[in-house]
């Protein structure tokens, strides 16, 4: 398979499917990541890619890319759907991840919404949720992550410059390369969310994922 992920900004891939991102990629398929937006209204552009660049090598992913949309005024319209669409068929993507629509933030909303569209030709598109996400998701997906958990949670302290957000406390010093610099805890909430999606799915720890769109494709088993 080749999967796509898309978020709005630093971190939301990480947050919504980061550990299914790591088990699919130990598994042989092709990973990419697309944040459209370089988190801009939450601190320096520069300081949040270098920051997504570290997560994503944390995850393994093929590739990360960078749209050219604004914080906080991504559209659901033609110029989101353009560059999501120009991603996909880079990619060929067949498997895609993304916001879940029913969302609190609006960028998220709309980036669900613009990768629908997007991804109107793909077999599978799930969406994942935020902090953000209403409480009315309703997941129909689940993935047993427990064996690349601890990849997430490592992929997400590569964000040091959003420590005050909610899935993040304080943070700890530590030291590579004779370099002291700030890594925030990651929030137990996160782990929390986790065990919870577990328990529902009957496996120790999961990500969970409403299907916007699952085509089962039956393959004839071959004679023995």
């Amino acid at each position: 398979m080749k999967v796509l992920a898309v978020g709005a900004h630093p971190d939301d891939i990480e947050l919504g499917c980061g550990a299914s991102l790591k088990l699919l990629k130990e598994n042989g398929h092709e990973v990419y990541m697309l944040v459209l937006c370089k988190g801009e209204a939450s601190g320096s552009p520069e300081i949040r890619e270098r920051e997504c660049a570290r997560s994503a090598k944390a995850l393994c992913v093929d590739r990360l890319f960078f749209g050219l949309l604004q914080d906080t005024r991504i559209s659901d319209g033609f110029e989101t759907i353009a560059q999501i669409e120009k991603v996909l068929k880079e990619t060929e993507a067949n498997v895609v991840f993304t916001h879940d629509f029913k969302d609190g933030h609006q960028d998220h909303r709309n980036a669900s919404r613009a990768t629908i569209s997007a991804a109107r030709n793909v077999d599978v598109v799930l969406l994942y949720e935020s902090p953000s996400a209403f409480r009315d998701f309703f997941p129909q997906v689940f993935v047993d992550v427990t064996s690349t958990f601890e990849s997430k949670m490592k992929a997400l302290e590569a964000f040091g410059s959003q420590a005050t957000k909610v899935y993040f406390k304080g943070s700890r010093l530590n030291s590579t390369a004779n370099e002291n610099r700030h890594f925030p805890y990651v929030s137990n909430a996160v782990e929390g969310l986790a065990r919870y999606r577990g328990f529902q799915a009957g496996v120790p720890l999961a990500e969970a994922f409403e299907a916007s769109k699952f085509v089962w494709s039956i393959i004839k088993n071959s004679p023995p």
